[in-house]
Protein backbone atom coordinates (compact mmCIF):
# COMPACT_ATOMS: atom_id res chain seq x y z
CA UNK A 1 0.00 0.00 0.00
CA UNK A 2 1.45 3.39 -1.00
CA UNK A 3 2.25 5.66 2.00
CA UNK A 4 0.76 9.13 2.16
CA UNK A 5 2.58 11.49 -0.25
CA UNK A 6 4.03 14.60 1.36
CA UNK A 7 4.15 17.84 -0.67
CA UNK A 8 5.06 21.32 0.57
CA UNK A 9 1.98 23.49 1.11
CA UNK A 10 3.40 26.16 -1.20
CA UNK A 11 4.00 23.75 -4.09
CA UNK A 12 2.18 24.48 -7.34
CA UNK A 13 3.26 21.61 -9.58
CA UNK A 14 2.55 21.50 -13.29
CA UNK A 15 1.93 18.34 -15.31
CA UNK A 16 5.14 16.75 -16.59
CA UNK A 17 5.68 15.02 -19.91
CA UNK A 18 8.97 13.39 -18.96
CA UNK A 19 11.36 14.84 -16.42
CA UNK A 20 15.01 14.09 -15.72
CA UNK A 21 17.69 14.00 -13.04
CA UNK A 22 20.91 15.87 -13.75
CA UNK A 23 23.68 14.42 -11.58
CA UNK A 24 26.73 16.53 -10.76
CA UNK A 25 30.03 14.76 -10.05
CA UNK A 26 32.12 17.95 -10.03
CA UNK A 27 32.04 21.36 -11.71
CA UNK A 28 33.06 19.87 -15.08
CA UNK A 29 31.10 16.63 -15.06
CA UNK A 30 27.29 16.60 -15.44
CA UNK A 31 25.28 13.50 -16.32
CA UNK A 32 21.63 13.47 -17.26
CA UNK A 33 19.17 10.64 -16.69
CA UNK A 34 15.64 10.89 -18.20
CA UNK A 35 12.87 9.54 -15.98
CA UNK A 36 11.19 7.34 -18.58
CA UNK A 37 9.69 4.79 -16.19
CA UNK A 38 6.87 5.25 -13.70
CA UNK A 39 9.42 4.27 -11.01
CA UNK A 40 13.21 4.68 -11.03
CA UNK A 41 15.26 2.88 -8.37
CA UNK A 42 18.52 4.65 -7.46
CA UNK A 43 21.41 2.87 -5.74
CA UNK A 44 24.69 0.97 -5.92
CA UNK A 45 23.16 -2.39 -6.87
CA UNK A 46 23.87 -3.18 -10.57
CA UNK A 47 20.16 -4.02 -10.95
CA UNK A 48 19.09 -0.46 -10.08
CA UNK A 49 17.64 1.72 -12.85
CA UNK A 50 20.02 4.56 -11.98
CA UNK A 51 23.35 3.10 -10.86
CA UNK A 52 25.50 5.28 -8.60
CA UNK A 53 28.70 3.37 -7.90
CA UNK A 54 29.89 5.41 -4.93
CA UNK A 55 30.81 4.48 -1.37
CA UNK A 56 28.16 5.68 1.06
CA UNK A 57 25.31 5.08 -1.40
CA UNK A 58 23.22 2.06 -0.37
CA UNK A 59 22.52 -0.84 -2.72
CA UNK A 60 18.89 0.33 -3.01
CA UNK A 61 19.12 3.93 -1.85
CA UNK A 62 16.03 5.79 -3.07
CA UNK A 63 13.24 5.74 -5.62
CA UNK A 64 11.74 8.43 -7.87
CA UNK A 65 8.21 7.72 -9.03
CA UNK A 66 5.39 9.39 -10.96
CA UNK A 67 1.82 9.76 -9.73
CA UNK A 68 -0.79 11.79 -11.65
CA UNK A 69 1.86 13.56 -13.79
CA UNK A 70 3.85 14.58 -10.71
CA UNK A 71 7.17 13.17 -9.51
CA UNK A 72 7.99 12.19 -5.95
CA UNK A 73 11.15 10.99 -4.21
CA UNK A 74 11.24 8.42 -1.41
CA UNK A 75 14.21 7.11 0.60
CA UNK A 76 14.48 3.28 0.71
CA UNK A 77 15.81 3.11 4.28
CA UNK A 78 19.33 3.92 3.06
CA UNK A 79 22.17 3.93 5.57
CA UNK A 80 23.35 7.52 4.96
CA UNK A 81 20.09 9.10 3.84
CA UNK A 82 18.57 10.96 0.90
CA UNK A 83 18.35 14.75 1.15
CA UNK A 84 16.01 17.10 -0.73
CA UNK A 85 17.11 20.74 -0.60
CA UNK A 86 19.30 19.73 2.37
CA UNK A 87 16.34 18.27 4.32
CA UNK A 88 16.40 14.52 4.94
CA UNK A 89 13.69 12.66 3.04
CA UNK A 90 11.59 10.63 5.48
CA UNK A 91 8.37 10.23 3.44
CA UNK A 92 7.50 10.32 -0.26
CA UNK A 93 7.94 14.01 -1.12
CA UNK A 94 6.93 16.04 -4.18
CA UNK A 95 9.72 17.15 -6.55
CA UNK A 96 9.74 20.62 -8.09
CA UNK A 97 11.83 21.96 -10.93
CA UNK A 98 15.32 22.87 -9.75
CA UNK A 99 15.12 20.89 -6.49
CA UNK A 100 18.53 19.74 -5.26
CA UNK A 101 18.83 16.06 -4.35
CA UNK A 102 21.72 14.43 -2.49
CA UNK A 103 22.08 10.65 -2.55
CA UNK A 104 24.48 10.86 0.40
CA UNK A 105 27.42 12.75 -1.20
CA UNK A 106 26.32 12.48 -4.84
CA UNK A 107 24.25 15.52 -5.80
CA UNK A 108 21.71 16.08 -8.53
CA UNK A 109 19.06 18.51 -9.76
CA UNK A 110 15.48 17.62 -10.74
CA UNK A 111 14.56 19.01 -14.18
CA UNK A 112 10.79 19.15 -14.68
CA UNK A 113 11.04 20.25 -18.31
CA UNK A 114 12.70 16.99 -19.34
CA UNK A 115 15.85 18.74 -20.55
CA UNK A 116 18.84 16.37 -20.25
CA UNK A 117 22.27 17.99 -20.07
CA UNK A 118 24.61 16.56 -22.69
CA UNK A 119 27.30 14.23 -21.39
CA UNK A 120 30.63 15.96 -20.90
CA UNK A 121 33.80 14.55 -22.48
CA UNK A 122 35.26 11.70 -20.49
CA UNK A 123 32.13 10.81 -18.51
CA UNK A 124 31.59 7.51 -20.31
CA UNK A 125 28.06 8.30 -21.51
CA UNK A 126 24.77 9.11 -19.84
CA UNK A 127 24.13 5.66 -18.44
CA UNK A 128 27.61 4.68 -17.25
CA UNK A 129 28.12 3.90 -13.52
CA UNK A 130 28.94 6.95 -11.46
CA UNK A 131 32.09 6.95 -9.33
CA UNK A 132 33.15 9.17 -6.48
CA UNK A 133 34.94 12.13 -8.12
CA UNK A 134 38.69 12.60 -8.07
CA UNK A 135 39.48 15.32 -5.49
CA UNK A 136 39.74 18.79 -6.95
CA UNK A 137 43.37 19.37 -5.95
CA UNK A 138 45.80 16.49 -6.51
CA UNK A 139 49.57 16.17 -6.46
CA UNK A 140 51.00 13.22 -8.41
CA UNK A 141 54.41 12.02 -7.34
CA UNK A 142 56.53 9.30 -8.90
CA UNK A 143 57.38 6.87 -6.12
CA UNK A 144 61.01 6.82 -7.24
CA UNK A 145 61.31 10.61 -7.17
CA UNK A 146 60.33 11.31 -3.56
CA UNK A 147 62.97 13.45 -1.83
CA UNK A 148 64.15 11.70 1.31
CA UNK A 149 65.89 14.89 2.49
CA UNK A 150 62.74 17.02 2.43
CA UNK A 151 62.44 17.05 6.25
CA UNK A 152 64.83 17.85 9.04
CA UNK A 153 66.89 15.04 10.50
CA UNK A 154 64.84 14.69 13.69
CA UNK A 155 61.51 14.39 11.87
CA UNK A 156 63.00 12.11 9.25
CA UNK A 157 64.33 9.81 11.97
CA UNK A 158 60.87 9.61 13.54
CA UNK A 159 59.33 8.83 10.15
CA UNK A 160 61.88 6.11 9.53
CA UNK A 161 61.18 4.58 12.93
CA UNK A 162 57.45 4.57 12.13
CA UNK A 163 58.07 2.79 8.83
CA UNK A 164 60.28 0.19 10.50
CA UNK A 165 57.60 -0.45 13.12
CA UNK A 166 55.04 -1.28 10.43
CA UNK A 167 57.50 -3.32 8.39
CA UNK A 168 58.47 -5.35 11.45
CA UNK A 169 54.85 -6.43 11.93
CA UNK A 170 54.71 -7.84 8.40
CA UNK A 171 56.92 -10.76 9.34
CA UNK A 172 54.65 -11.94 12.13
CA UNK A 173 52.32 -13.97 9.88
CA UNK A 174 52.13 -15.50 6.42
CA UNK A 175 48.33 -15.32 6.23
CA UNK A 176 47.15 -12.69 3.75
CA UNK A 177 44.39 -11.36 6.00
CA UNK A 178 46.85 -10.99 8.88
CA UNK A 179 49.37 -9.22 6.64
CA UNK A 180 46.74 -6.79 5.33
CA UNK A 181 45.43 -6.12 8.85
CA UNK A 182 48.95 -5.49 10.16
CA UNK A 183 49.57 -3.00 7.35
CA UNK A 184 46.44 -0.93 8.01
CA UNK A 185 46.67 -1.16 11.80
CA UNK A 186 50.27 0.01 11.65
CA UNK A 187 49.51 2.89 9.29
CA UNK A 188 46.72 4.13 11.57
CA UNK A 189 49.28 4.33 14.38
CA UNK A 190 51.73 6.17 12.14
CA UNK A 191 49.04 8.58 10.88
CA UNK A 192 46.77 9.44 13.86
CA UNK A 193 44.67 11.76 11.67
CA UNK A 194 43.51 8.78 9.56
CA UNK A 195 39.76 8.29 9.15
CA UNK A 196 39.64 5.42 6.66
CA UNK A 197 42.15 3.12 5.02
CA UNK A 198 41.66 0.76 2.07
CA UNK A 199 43.90 -1.82 0.44
CA UNK A 200 43.09 -2.66 -3.17
CA UNK A 201 44.53 -5.78 -4.81
CA UNK A 202 44.35 -6.68 -8.47
CA UNK A 203 42.25 -9.81 -8.98
CA UNK A 204 44.54 -12.38 -10.62
CA UNK A 205 41.69 -13.77 -12.75
CA UNK A 206 39.94 -10.57 -13.89
CA UNK A 207 42.91 -8.19 -13.78
CA UNK A 208 40.73 -5.57 -12.05
CA UNK A 209 41.43 -3.97 -8.65
CA UNK A 210 39.17 -5.11 -5.83
CA UNK A 211 38.80 -3.83 -2.30
CA UNK A 212 40.48 -6.45 -0.09
CA UNK A 213 40.85 -4.79 3.32
CA UNK A 214 39.32 -1.73 4.94
CA UNK A 215 39.60 0.04 8.27
CA UNK A 216 37.93 3.04 9.88
CA UNK A 217 38.93 5.01 12.96
CA UNK A 218 37.96 3.15 16.12
CA UNK A 219 37.16 -0.10 14.30
CA UNK A 220 39.07 -3.28 13.61
CA UNK A 221 40.37 -3.99 10.15
CA UNK A 222 37.99 -5.99 7.95
CA UNK A 223 39.64 -8.30 5.42
CA UNK A 224 37.53 -10.16 2.87
CA UNK A 225 37.68 -11.42 -0.68
CA UNK A 226 33.92 -10.84 -1.01
CA UNK A 227 33.86 -7.03 -1.03
CA UNK A 228 34.09 -7.34 -4.82
CA UNK A 229 34.78 -4.61 -7.41
CA UNK A 230 34.19 -1.11 -6.08
CA UNK A 231 34.84 2.03 -8.10
CA UNK A 232 37.64 4.30 -6.83
CA UNK A 233 39.06 6.95 -9.12
CA UNK A 234 42.15 7.61 -7.03
CA UNK A 235 43.23 3.98 -6.55
CA UNK A 236 42.63 3.20 -10.23
CA UNK A 237 44.79 6.17 -11.20
CA UNK A 238 47.55 5.10 -8.83
CA UNK A 239 47.54 1.53 -10.17
CA UNK A 240 47.41 2.48 -13.84
CA UNK A 241 50.02 5.26 -13.59
CA UNK A 242 52.23 3.49 -11.00
CA UNK A 243 52.51 6.78 -9.14
CA UNK A 244 51.66 7.89 -5.61
CA UNK A 245 49.07 10.62 -5.09
CA UNK A 246 48.59 13.24 -2.40
CA UNK A 247 45.19 14.93 -2.75
CA UNK A 248 43.39 17.68 -0.85
CA UNK A 249 39.69 18.22 -1.53
CA UNK A 250 38.00 21.51 -0.56
CA UNK A 251 34.24 20.98 -0.15
CA UNK A 252 31.24 23.25 0.41
CA UNK A 253 31.67 25.33 3.58
CA UNK A 254 28.18 26.88 3.63
CA UNK A 255 26.10 23.74 4.13
CA UNK A 256 24.43 22.85 7.40
CA UNK A 257 23.67 19.14 7.28
CA UNK A 258 26.19 16.85 8.94
CA UNK A 259 27.22 15.20 5.70
CA UNK A 260 27.91 18.64 4.23
CA UNK A 261 29.96 19.94 7.17
CA UNK A 262 32.92 17.92 5.90
CA UNK A 263 35.06 20.97 5.00
CA UNK A 264 38.40 19.46 4.05
CA UNK A 265 39.52 15.99 3.11
CA UNK A 266 43.01 14.80 2.33
CA UNK A 267 44.19 11.45 0.97
CA UNK A 268 47.44 9.68 0.31
CA UNK A 269 47.58 6.71 -2.02
CA UNK A 270 50.56 4.66 -3.20
CA UNK A 271 50.97 1.55 -5.39
CA UNK A 272 51.88 -1.90 -4.08
CA UNK A 273 54.44 -3.73 -6.21
CA UNK A 274 55.75 -7.28 -6.39
CA UNK A 275 59.50 -8.01 -6.17
CA UNK A 276 59.63 -8.02 -10.00
CA UNK A 277 58.10 -4.55 -10.16
CA UNK A 278 54.58 -5.58 -11.26
CA UNK A 279 51.79 -3.62 -9.57
CA UNK A 280 49.72 -5.65 -7.08
CA UNK A 281 47.31 -2.93 -6.03
CA UNK A 282 47.28 0.21 -3.93
CA UNK A 283 46.94 1.52 -0.37
CA UNK A 284 44.78 4.60 0.21
CA UNK A 285 44.45 6.50 3.51
CA UNK A 286 41.85 9.28 3.96
CA UNK A 287 41.65 11.99 6.64
CA UNK A 288 38.98 14.56 7.44
CA UNK A 289 41.15 16.38 10.00
CA UNK A 290 41.17 19.90 8.54
CA UNK A 291 43.82 21.03 11.04
CA UNK A 292 46.21 18.20 10.21
CA UNK A 293 45.85 17.17 6.55
CA UNK A 294 48.24 14.78 4.89
CA UNK A 295 51.32 16.35 3.32
CA UNK A 296 54.18 15.18 1.10
CA UNK A 297 56.14 13.92 4.09
CA UNK A 298 53.22 11.59 4.90
CA UNK A 299 53.17 10.43 1.28
CA UNK A 300 56.89 9.66 1.57
CA UNK A 301 56.26 7.49 4.64
CA UNK A 302 53.43 5.63 2.89
CA UNK A 303 55.56 4.87 -0.17
CA UNK A 304 58.29 3.59 2.13
CA UNK A 305 55.79 1.15 3.64
CA UNK A 306 54.26 0.04 0.34
CA UNK A 307 57.67 -0.82 -1.08
CA UNK A 308 58.03 -3.58 1.51
CA UNK A 309 54.31 -4.32 2.01
CA UNK A 310 53.89 -5.34 -1.64
CA UNK A 311 56.58 -7.98 -1.29
CA UNK A 312 55.03 -9.28 1.95
CA UNK A 313 51.62 -9.52 0.26
CA UNK A 314 53.05 -11.42 -2.71
CA UNK A 315 54.88 -13.88 -0.43
CA UNK A 316 51.64 -14.37 1.54
CA UNK A 317 49.72 -15.07 -1.66
CA UNK A 318 52.26 -17.62 -2.78
CA UNK A 319 52.14 -19.28 0.64
CA UNK A 320 48.34 -19.49 0.50
CA UNK A 321 48.43 -20.94 -3.02
CA UNK A 322 50.77 -23.74 -1.91
CA UNK A 323 48.66 -24.56 1.12
CA UNK A 324 45.43 -24.51 -0.85
CA UNK A 325 46.81 -26.77 -3.54
CA UNK A 326 47.99 -29.30 -0.98
CA UNK A 327 44.66 -29.28 0.84
CA UNK A 328 42.63 -29.59 -2.36
CA UNK A 329 44.71 -32.50 -3.60
CA UNK A 330 44.73 -34.44 -0.33
CA UNK A 331 41.33 -34.08 1.27
CA UNK A 332 38.76 -32.56 -1.10
CA UNK A 333 36.59 -35.62 -1.58
CA UNK A 334 36.65 -36.66 2.08
CA UNK A 335 36.01 -33.10 3.23
CA UNK A 336 32.93 -32.76 1.10
CA UNK A 337 31.45 -36.03 2.32
CA UNK A 338 32.05 -35.17 5.95
CA UNK A 339 30.83 -31.61 5.54
CA UNK A 340 27.59 -32.80 3.99
CA UNK A 341 27.00 -35.14 6.90
CA UNK A 342 27.74 -32.41 9.44
CA UNK A 343 25.39 -29.97 7.71
CA UNK A 344 22.56 -32.48 7.60
CA UNK A 345 23.01 -33.24 11.29
CA UNK A 346 23.16 -29.54 12.17
CA UNK A 347 20.03 -28.82 10.17
CA UNK A 348 18.07 -31.58 11.85
CA UNK A 349 19.20 -30.41 15.30
CA UNK A 350 18.35 -26.81 14.54
CA UNK A 351 14.85 -27.77 13.44
CA UNK A 352 14.16 -29.08 16.93
CA UNK A 353 14.86 -25.59 18.34
CA UNK A 354 11.90 -23.97 16.58
CA UNK A 355 8.50 -24.14 18.31
CA UNK A 356 6.99 -27.59 17.86
CA UNK A 357 3.50 -26.11 17.47
CA UNK A 358 1.77 -22.78 17.25
CA UNK A 359 0.53 -21.31 20.55
CA UNK A 360 -3.13 -21.43 21.48
CA UNK A 361 -4.17 -18.08 22.92
CA UNK A 362 -7.81 -17.09 23.53
CA UNK A 363 -8.90 -14.42 21.09
CA UNK A 364 -5.89 -14.83 18.80
CA UNK A 365 -4.76 -16.94 15.87
CA UNK A 366 -0.94 -17.10 15.96
CA UNK A 367 1.42 -18.99 13.65
CA UNK A 368 5.08 -18.99 12.69
CA UNK A 369 7.24 -20.68 10.07
CA UNK A 370 10.90 -20.68 8.98
CA UNK A 371 12.15 -21.87 5.58
CA UNK A 372 15.90 -22.14 4.97
CA UNK A 373 17.60 -21.88 1.58
CA UNK A 374 20.74 -23.74 2.69
CA UNK A 375 21.77 -26.31 5.24
CA UNK A 376 21.15 -24.31 8.38
CA UNK A 377 18.90 -21.30 8.79
CA UNK A 378 19.95 -17.85 10.00
CA UNK A 379 16.35 -16.78 10.64
CA UNK A 380 14.77 -17.18 14.06
CA UNK A 381 11.28 -17.14 15.54
CA UNK A 382 10.05 -18.22 18.95
CA UNK A 383 6.98 -18.32 21.21
CA UNK A 384 7.79 -18.27 24.95
CA UNK A 385 4.92 -18.48 27.46
CA UNK A 386 5.52 -16.27 30.51
CA UNK A 387 4.53 -17.04 34.07
CA UNK A 388 1.87 -14.31 34.21
CA UNK A 389 -0.03 -15.68 31.19
CA UNK A 390 1.50 -13.35 28.61
CA UNK A 391 3.34 -14.61 25.52
CA UNK A 392 6.81 -13.52 24.39
CA UNK A 393 7.15 -13.45 20.58
CA UNK A 394 10.51 -13.14 18.82
CA UNK A 395 11.47 -12.87 15.14
CA UNK A 396 15.09 -12.37 14.09
CA UNK A 397 17.49 -12.55 11.16
CA UNK A 398 21.23 -13.16 11.42
CA UNK A 399 23.29 -11.53 8.66
CA UNK A 400 24.73 -14.05 6.22
CA UNK A 401 23.59 -17.55 5.34
CA UNK A 402 24.36 -21.18 6.01
CA UNK A 403 25.79 -22.96 9.02
CA UNK A 404 27.61 -19.93 10.45
CA UNK A 405 24.45 -17.86 10.57
CA UNK A 406 22.54 -20.84 11.99
CA UNK A 407 25.01 -21.16 14.87
CA UNK A 408 24.62 -17.49 15.74
CA UNK A 409 20.85 -17.94 15.57
CA UNK A 410 21.05 -20.73 18.15
CA UNK A 411 23.22 -18.51 20.36
CA UNK A 412 20.76 -15.63 20.09
CA UNK A 413 17.87 -17.95 20.94
CA UNK A 414 19.61 -19.17 24.10
CA UNK A 415 20.24 -15.60 25.32
CA UNK A 416 16.62 -14.58 24.75
CA UNK A 417 15.19 -17.62 26.51
CA UNK A 418 17.55 -17.23 29.48
CA UNK A 419 16.58 -13.59 30.03
CA UNK A 420 12.89 -14.13 29.32
CA UNK A 421 12.78 -16.45 32.33
CA UNK A 422 13.83 -13.47 34.50
CA UNK A 423 10.62 -11.60 33.70
CA UNK A 424 12.28 -8.71 31.88
CA UNK A 425 10.37 -6.38 29.62
CA UNK A 426 11.23 -6.32 25.91
CA UNK A 427 13.40 -3.17 25.97
CA UNK A 428 15.64 -4.36 28.81
CA UNK A 429 15.76 -7.87 27.36
CA UNK A 430 17.01 -6.54 23.99
CA UNK A 431 19.61 -4.33 25.69
CA UNK A 432 21.06 -7.26 27.63
CA UNK A 433 21.07 -9.62 24.64
CA UNK A 434 22.79 -6.94 22.56
CA UNK A 435 25.62 -6.59 25.08
CA UNK A 436 26.21 -10.34 25.04
CA UNK A 437 26.15 -10.58 21.24
CA UNK A 438 28.64 -7.70 20.94
CA UNK A 439 31.12 -9.92 22.79
CA UNK A 440 30.45 -12.95 20.56
CA UNK A 441 29.77 -11.87 16.99
CA UNK A 442 32.76 -11.36 14.68
CA UNK A 443 33.57 -9.97 11.23
CA UNK A 444 30.71 -7.49 11.16
CA UNK A 445 27.99 -10.09 11.83
CA UNK A 446 24.79 -8.65 13.31
CA UNK A 447 21.23 -9.69 14.16
CA UNK A 448 17.95 -7.89 13.45
CA UNK A 449 15.26 -8.62 16.01
CA UNK A 450 11.57 -7.83 16.62
CA UNK A 451 10.64 -8.69 20.20
CA UNK A 452 7.13 -8.40 21.62
CA UNK A 453 5.08 -9.46 24.63
CA UNK A 454 1.38 -10.13 23.97
CA UNK A 455 -1.08 -9.53 26.79
CA UNK A 456 -4.20 -11.41 25.60
CA UNK A 457 -6.39 -10.08 28.41
CA UNK A 458 -5.71 -6.41 27.75
CA UNK A 459 -5.22 -7.04 24.04
CA UNK A 460 -1.97 -5.11 24.11
CA UNK A 461 1.39 -5.73 22.46
CA UNK A 462 4.51 -4.30 24.07
CA UNK A 463 7.26 -4.35 21.44
CA UNK A 464 10.77 -3.20 20.60
CA UNK A 465 12.69 -3.56 17.36
CA UNK A 466 16.43 -3.81 16.69
CA UNK A 467 16.45 -2.93 12.99
CA UNK A 468 13.63 -5.36 12.16
CA UNK A 469 10.34 -4.08 10.67
CA UNK A 470 6.83 -5.19 11.50
CA UNK A 471 3.42 -4.37 10.02
CA UNK A 472 -0.10 -4.00 11.37
CA UNK A 473 -3.07 -4.37 9.01
CA UNK A 474 -6.37 -3.30 10.56
CA UNK A 475 -9.85 -4.47 9.65
CA UNK A 476 -10.10 -1.74 7.00
CA UNK A 477 -6.85 -2.96 5.35
CA UNK A 478 -4.97 0.14 6.49
CA UNK A 479 -1.28 -0.57 7.05
CA UNK A 480 0.83 0.72 9.92
CA UNK A 481 4.60 0.31 9.66
CA UNK A 482 6.15 -0.68 13.00
CA UNK A 483 9.57 0.86 12.37
CA UNK A 484 12.76 -0.08 14.20
CA UNK A 485 13.25 1.61 17.57
CA UNK A 486 17.04 1.31 17.43
CA UNK A 487 20.04 -0.31 15.71
CA UNK A 488 20.62 -3.99 15.05
CA UNK A 489 22.08 -6.29 17.71
CA UNK A 490 25.77 -7.09 17.96
CA UNK A 491 27.43 -3.85 16.80
CA UNK A 492 27.36 -1.29 19.63
CA UNK A 493 27.24 -2.66 23.21
CA UNK A 494 25.83 0.34 25.10
CA UNK A 495 22.61 0.85 23.11
CA UNK A 496 19.50 1.41 25.23
CA UNK A 497 16.40 0.05 23.50
CA UNK A 498 12.96 1.53 24.02
CA UNK A 499 9.61 -0.19 23.91
CA UNK A 500 6.23 0.82 22.56
CA UNK A 501 2.71 -0.40 23.33
CA UNK A 502 0.16 -1.26 20.66
CA UNK A 503 -3.53 -1.68 21.45
CA UNK A 504 -5.00 -4.45 19.32
CA UNK A 505 -8.48 -4.37 17.83
CA UNK A 506 -10.69 -7.09 16.41
CA UNK A 507 -9.73 -7.83 12.81
CA UNK A 508 -6.12 -6.62 13.21
CA UNK A 509 -3.33 -8.68 11.67
CA UNK A 510 0.32 -8.34 12.73
CA UNK A 511 2.90 -9.53 10.20
CA UNK A 512 6.50 -9.98 11.37
CA UNK A 513 8.45 -11.23 8.31
CA UNK A 514 12.17 -11.41 7.56
CA UNK A 515 13.51 -9.75 4.42
CA UNK A 516 13.70 -13.05 2.53
CA UNK A 517 10.09 -12.54 1.39
CA UNK A 518 10.20 -9.05 -0.09
CA UNK A 519 13.78 -9.42 -1.40
CA UNK A 520 12.92 -12.52 -3.45
CA UNK A 521 13.95 -11.87 -7.06
CA UNK A 522 12.95 -13.34 -10.40
CA UNK A 523 15.20 -13.89 -13.42
CA UNK A 524 14.63 -10.29 -14.52
CA UNK A 525 16.07 -9.02 -11.24
CA UNK A 526 12.73 -7.64 -10.06
CA UNK A 527 11.99 -7.85 -6.32
CA UNK A 528 8.84 -9.34 -4.84
CA UNK A 529 8.67 -6.17 -2.72
CA UNK A 530 6.90 -5.14 0.44
CA UNK A 531 3.79 -3.86 -1.32
CA UNK A 532 3.22 -7.21 -3.05
CA UNK A 533 3.85 -9.04 0.22
CA UNK A 534 1.34 -6.90 2.14
CA UNK A 535 -1.24 -7.23 -0.64
CA UNK A 536 -0.89 -11.02 -0.48
CA UNK A 537 -1.42 -11.00 3.30
CA UNK A 538 -4.43 -8.68 2.98
CA UNK A 539 -6.05 -10.86 0.34
CA UNK A 540 -5.67 -13.92 2.57
CA UNK A 541 -7.13 -12.47 5.76
CA UNK A 542 -10.12 -14.83 5.54
CA UNK A 543 -7.95 -17.94 6.15
CA UNK A 544 -5.93 -18.99 9.18
CA UNK A 545 -2.56 -17.45 10.09
CA UNK A 546 -0.71 -20.66 9.23
CA UNK A 547 -2.41 -20.79 5.83
CA UNK A 548 -1.58 -17.12 5.18
CA UNK A 549 2.12 -17.83 5.70
CA UNK A 550 1.98 -20.89 3.44
CA UNK A 551 0.23 -18.85 0.75
CA UNK A 552 2.85 -16.11 1.04
CA UNK A 553 5.67 -18.65 0.63
CA UNK A 554 3.97 -20.14 -2.42
CA UNK A 555 3.56 -16.69 -3.98
CA UNK A 556 7.26 -15.96 -3.52
CA UNK A 557 8.24 -19.25 -5.18
CA UNK A 558 5.83 -18.62 -8.05
CA UNK A 559 7.21 -15.08 -8.48
CA UNK A 560 10.83 -16.31 -8.52
CA UNK A 561 10.06 -18.93 -11.15
CA UNK A 562 13.23 -20.82 -12.03
CA UNK A 563 15.42 -18.25 -10.24
CA UNK A 564 16.91 -19.50 -6.95
CA UNK A 565 15.61 -18.07 -3.68
CA UNK A 566 18.77 -16.81 -2.02
CA UNK A 567 17.61 -15.87 1.47
CA UNK A 568 15.85 -17.63 4.32
CA UNK A 569 12.16 -16.79 4.74
CA UNK A 570 10.56 -16.59 8.19
CA UNK A 571 7.31 -15.04 9.33
CA UNK A 572 5.12 -14.80 12.44
CA UNK A 573 1.50 -13.80 11.83
CA UNK A 574 -0.96 -12.77 14.55
CA UNK A 575 -4.67 -12.38 13.85
CA UNK A 576 -6.96 -10.77 16.41
CA UNK A 577 -10.32 -12.51 16.54
CA UNK A 578 -13.62 -10.85 17.29
CA UNK A 579 -13.98 -10.13 21.01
Amino acid sequence: MLPALVAPMSANPQPLAMSSIELTMDSNDLRGYPLKRPETIVGRDPLCDLLIDSQGVSRRHARIFRRDDQYFIDDLESINGTFLNRERVRKPTLLRDGDTIHFYRVSGVFRADGHVEAARPGDGGLYSPIESPTPAKSILRNTHELDATATDSGTHEQRLHAVLKVVESLGQSLGLDDVLANILDGLFEVFPQSRRGNIWLINEETGKPELRATKQTGSQTLCSDSFGPLASTISSEVISNRKAILSVDELNEDASESIFDFQRRSSICAPLTRPDGEVLGAICIDSDDGDNPFDEEDLEVLTGVTAVAGQAIEHSRQHERLIQSAVDFAVEKTRRERAEGVLQTAESIQRTLYPASNPEVDGFDIAGKAISTEKGCGDYFDFIPLADGRLLIAVGDVSGHGLGAALYMVQTRSYIRAHAAQGLEVSELLSRVNRLLCEDLVNGTFVTMFLAILDPVRRELSWSSAGHPGFRLNADDEIEHLAATNLVLGLIPDIVYESKTLHLNSGDMLALPTDGFYETQNRSGKFFGRDRMLDEITNCRHISSAEVIDSLCDSCREFAGDAPILDDMTCVLIKVRQA
